[in-house]
């Protein structure tokens, strides 16, 4: 299945929910999101590696940011800064989402909470259709 139509899937499931006019967008920050939870676990492991692997984790977490960056930019093209700046929150919960899968860290319940109300105003941050 090629990007292309991951992408207009995922655009098409978003526009059932909110304004079609805001669904690229908005899916291009929940990627630019998830771009930044991994590139945190690799920041983590490259800070606890030994010397030249640490260096390679290095490596791959600058350029998920750069892809993060990327994608965030490509956002802004159909958003509102004043749109896309609170829903960029979610990279919040994809760092803990991340760090839980692959770093097989535990977020207290108090955390998950936090996080639910995280998602919570970046839902209330997109306007109804």
């Amino acid at each position: 299945m090629s990007e292309a139509t991951v992408l207009a899937m995922g655009v098409k499931a978003l526009e059932s929910v909110i304004n079609p006019r805001y669904a690229p967008g908005v899916l291009l920050i929940v990627l630019a999101a998830g771009l930044e939870g991994v590139a945190q676990v690799c920041l983590k492991r490259s800070a606890n590696a030994p010397r030249p692997q640490g260096h390679y984790w290095l490596a791959a977490g600058v350029a998920l940011f750069a892809f993060e960056i990327g994608a965030y930019t490509r956002a802004l093209k159909s958003l509102d800064v004043t749109l896309a700046y609170p829903l960029s929150a979610l990279s919040y919960v994809a760092v803990a989402l991340a760090a839980r899968v692959l770093l097989k860290e535990r977020p207290s319940r108090r955390h998950w909470l936090g996080l639910v109300f995280i998602m919570l105003g970046a839902a209330f941050s997109i306007p109804e259709n």
